[in-house]
């Protein structure tokens, strides 16, 4: 009967330390299922809400920006620099035509406008290459000309210094005074005659030819030269000829024999 009990208070113990061994394994079982649940549960959020900063948030936030910068803003980038003063050739200083021709250099993608006598002319675009060349229409007189250019932005440059051009289609007069035409003269010590004449008075760049030999008149349009005649007639042809390029002739004749 001893025996019997100590058999049964071994198996009691045995089984109550098994119970008791069984009990923990169970719980921390369930603690690695509610953790795993959480870690999965966060990695998923974690996915979403990359994937969401990814294709939703950085591209809306892109196109924000775009938007703003290209609306019309205080940030909005401005041109307000000036294109070069244009480089012009210096037209020439008087001219018998009533139109001419300038050219020059200026900045690309813009134009030139000319002031002629105070007054706009249309703008000339210039070339890509800088280069441009404008007909100008002339008044009759003096003619002050100058250019400035003009940008895509309408900004201004200063204006080139003004050139003087003289529109003048009249002709110079020319008269001979002395000798008259027809003259006629003998023995050598009049072999040699002092021919005097007159053009326009105060026409500085006029010049007269006899017989294509230059002489440059007075200011007050006189003139004189010294002729050596040859026996015979001599034929004179006189011609005066102003600085817009206009010219007036006529001939004479003289008569001499020894």
């Amino acid at each position: 009967m001893t025996r019997i009990n100590r058999r049964k208070s071994r198996l009691n113990s045995t089984v109550g330390s098994s119970s008791y061994t069984s009990t923990p394994s169970r719980r921390v079982r369930r603690e690695k299922k509610k953790v795993m649940s959480q870690s999965i549960m966060m990695i998923a959020v974690a996915f979403v809400l990359f994937f969401t900063f990814i294709f939703v948030i950085i591209p809306n936030f892109f196109n924000f920006i775009t938007n703003f910068l290209d609306s019309s803003t205080p940030f909005q980038e401005v041109d307000d620099i000036a294109p070069q003063i244009p480089i012009i050739s210096a037209p020439i200083n008087a001219t018998n035509s009533a139109q001419i021709n300038i050219s020059g250099f200026g900045e690309p993608e813009s134009s030139v406008i000319f002031v002629i006598n105070g007054s706009k002319q249309d703008k000339i675009t210039i070339n890509e290459d800088g280069s441009f060349e404008v007909p100008i229409t002339l008044e009759s007189g003096e003619n002050k000309i100058s250019a400035y250019s003009v940008d895509e932005a309408e900004n201004e440059s200063s204006t080139t210094k003004d050139y003087i051009t003289i529109f003048d289609n009249k002709p110079p007069s020319i008269e001979i005074i002395d000798p008259e035409d027809g003259a006629s003269f003998e023995t050598r010590s009049k072999q040699s005659i002092t021919i005097q004449g007159k053009t326009d008075e105060n026409e500085i760049g006029t010049k007269v030819y006899i017989n294509d030999r230059v002489v440059f008149p007075k200011e007050d349009g006189s003139f004189s030269y010294t002729y050596r005649l040859d026996e015979g007639e001599n034929l004179l042809e006189v011609k005066a000829q102003d600085k817009a390029g206009n010219t007036n002739k006529i001939e004479v004749m003289y008569k001499f024999s020894f």
